[in-house]
């Protein structure tokens, strides 16, 4: 393996254990970099191979290991296959050298904050806002079923898978914040007293800006978040960049403010949620039949055209704005060979 220019971990046609072929980098940032490629021993399929440096002062991807196996419902030592979760990436494979980590997963499509951004009205319609939110919430109780939280629920970790057959399901991204909230023995764990920020400003709940030690509640009120911010367009506190400043607008803000600009279902939504603490499971269901009302009312339907399959036709200023819909005024290559390759050692509570 020659050394990578411009910093970059791997290079196009570099070969991962003879079967993974780089093709180029699709992304990277403080965590490392990922890349998408070929399986050269499954009919050439496209995945994404995630790679972070071996000397790097936080390593991350043995949390996405972790996560990943235990979401897809493989055994840890690979004895027992049961049947995976809909909304989770497909496991491949993962492993390091002395230069890098790695993690090949299944590739997917467009993530939730492009498809978002590329709209006129920089929102979704509330058909399409309701029926990704609805995919959203069960992803969470799927990681939360299986002992983790995630942490850092937000657009841009959601993607739409990338063929004909997946194109309408929404699958978690980047468990690389993630933590077990039970121990061995499945009783959830004692909190920290200071647990330190995780998560992005923007989505975070409030007990993530206190530096609280999240639960299961905390996900989705980041899901909550986000829901306003795919009917509405933008969250009131969108131009503030400070930690803090966003989290003093979070406590203050009148709940009646949010609400007046979402569909009455999500009343029942809020106070749920609201009710929640660090030790209490969510009503999913409960917080799913919110969701499924505003379909049922309004006839939507799941099969229904997503709005970037109808290239954001529907979102002209000729369409009905969320508010009047909801009734209310609201308003060859070069081989890195086996030598020197481990497998990752995962070690679950």
């Amino acid at each position: 393996m020659t050394s990578s220019s411009e910093g970059e971990i791997l290079q196009p046609n570099q070969t991962i254990r003879d079967r993974w072929r780089i093709r180029s980098k699709i992304g990277g940032g403080g965590f490392g970099e990922i890349y998408d490629a070929v399986d050269l021993q499954n009919l050439m399929e496209l995945v994404a191979v995630k790679v972070e440096s071996s000397k790097a002062s936080k390593q991350v991807l043995k949390m996405e290991v972790a996560v990943l196996r235990r979401l897809q419902g493989l055994s840890i030592n690979r004895m027992k296959i049961i049947l995976g979760k809909k909304h989770a990436c497909k496991f491949y494979g993962c492993g390091r050298n002395d230069k890098f980590n790695y993690l090949v997963m299944s590739l997917q499509g467009r993530n939730l904050a492009d498809l978002r951004r590329e709209s006129p009205r920089q929102c979704f319609s509330l058909s399409t806002g309701v029926r990704l939110a609805l995919q959203i919430l069960k992803s969470i109780e799927d990681i939360h079923h299986v002992g983790f939280l995630h942490r850092d629920i937000k657009p841009s970790n959601f993607a739409l898978g990338r063929n004909s057959a997946t194109a309408k399901c929404v699958y978690m991204l980047d468990f690389g914040l993630a933590r077990q909230y039970v121990n061995a023995k499945g009783d959830i764990r004692t909190p920290r007293s200071a647990a330190g920020f995780r998560g992005t400003v923007r989505y975070a709940s409030l007990s993530a800006h206190k530096n609280r030690e999240m639960g299961r509640h905390d996900d989705i009120w980041s899901l909550f978040y986000m829901i306003y911010e795919f009917v509405q367009g933008a969250l009131p506190w969108r131009k503030i960049k400070d930690k803090d400043e966003v989290g003093r607008m979070k406590e203050d803000i009148n709940p009646e403010k949010l609400l007046e600009s979402l569909p009455d279902e999500m009343r029942d939504f809020y106070a749920h949620l609201d009710k929640l603490g660090y030790h209490d499971k969510p009503d999913y269901d409960l917080l799913s039949k919110c969701l499924r009302q505003i379909m049922t009312r309004l006839n939507i339907k799941m099969d229904d055209p997503y709005d970037w399959e109808l290239n954001y036709e529907n979102l002209t200023n000729k369409s009905k704005t969320m508010a009047q819909i909801s009734g209310s005024k609201r308003t060859d290559t070069q081989a890195i060979r086996d030598k020197g390759w481990q497998t990752f050692e995962i070690n679950i509570l």
